[in-house]
């Protein structure tokens, strides 16, 4: 942590108050938080991911938290939350940074 290796993507607060809305639709999007870590080759490593929804009473939320995995199941969680990442990664470059 002192040697600024940890960064954090951000896509939960700003995406929150859309999904109930969003999800209405037969779509199911989540909100996310990517935990990243700076290697010695200047690439960034996920080490975990988190995908959140609205829950089923205002103000709460459901959480999930990803972390790579070997195989199986786990490894196709990893690659559903990695793809549900760079769709609002992907979104927020188009929608917020052009604008």
């Amino acid at each position: 942590m002192n040697q600024w290796r940890i960064f954090i993507l951000d896509h939960h607060n700003y995406l929150m108050p859309f999904l109930g809305k969003i999800n209405k639709n037969g779509v199911c999007a989540y909100a996310s938080r990517t935990l990243l870590f700076l290697k010695d080759d200047a690439t960034l490593k996920p080490l975990a991911i988190e995908l959140s929804l609205p829950g089923l009473s205002p103000g709460t939320e459901i959480h999930r938290v990803f972390r790579p995995g070997g195989n199986g199941s786990e490894a196709a969680l990893w690659q559903f939350a990695k793809a549900h990442v760079g769709v609002n990664d992907s979104g927020y470059q188009q929608l917020i940074s052009h604008w």
